[in-house]
């Protein structure tokens, strides 16, 4: 089952427009983090009500029964003495009315930094970086971003795609195994990865600087 990935603040957005809807198998798991957010027991609900409605569906194959088309990965706890990170899945599907608009894609390649994970950088995309990051702060994160730079892209899939891949060796993963948009790298070595798509996917836009140094 292949997913697209959603951020949490673009799958919130999509939610309160009526567009998606989310899920959360995860509710009867030992140890999982329930209060990362006041929403979990409504998205429990929601995966809840798809088990009632299809008894003969195995758990295992229940999501991808039901067609969930997103996967939105949440960071909900570090452990700074092991050096270990802890993410929660939740997955979504367009309903009835988001199927008949499209989503819309973003258009800068953004970089965040975290003072609370000095070796780790956030590459994205948005229509916004500078909303975006507002987006992310407020949505249940243990501890705040910091925007640092954007680069406005003809093709914002092409150039965040591309960069995942050269830094997938790099990838902050759980025992889930999903891809997201953590790195452990230096944000100079993110830079110049950034930098290396200007010519071919620039928009003649100087690059966005927001925070040039950082007191790390």
């Amino acid at each position: 089952m292949r997913l697209h990935s959603l951020t949490l603040e673009q799958a919130l957005e999509l939610e309160d427009q009526g567009l998606l809807e989310i899920y959360y198998p995860g509710g009867t798991q030992q140890g999982m983090d329930l209060d990362f957010h006041p929403s979990i027991d409504y998205w429990i609900s929601n995966y809840k009500e798809k088990t009632y409605q299809h008894p003969h569906v195995d758990l295992d194959n229940l999501l991808e029964f039901i067609q969930v088309e997103y996967q939105i990965s949440v960071l909900t706890n570090v452990d700074r003495e092991r050096n270990s990170y802890t993410w929660t899945n939740l997955f979504a599907r367009l309903s009835e009315k988001g199927h008949s608009k499209e989503i819309p894609k973003g258009k800068y390649v953004y970089i965040l930094t975290n003072k609370a994970y000095p070796d780790l950088v956030k590459i994205g995309k948005a229509v916004d970086p500078a909303q975006r990051i507002k987006g992310i702060n407020n949505a249940g994160v243990l501890f705040e971003w910091d925007l640092r730079v954007a680069l406005s892209v003809t093709n914002d899939y092409k150039v965040e795609n591309a960069l995942h891949k050269e830094f997938t060796d790099y990838r902050v993963d759980s025992d889930q195994g999903s891809s997201r948009e953590f790195f452990r790298i230096s944000y100079d070595t993110a830079l110049n990865a950034l930098l290396s798509y200007k010519d071919t996917f620039g928009t003649g836009r100087d690059l966005d600087i927001f925070q040039e140094k950082v007191a790390y």
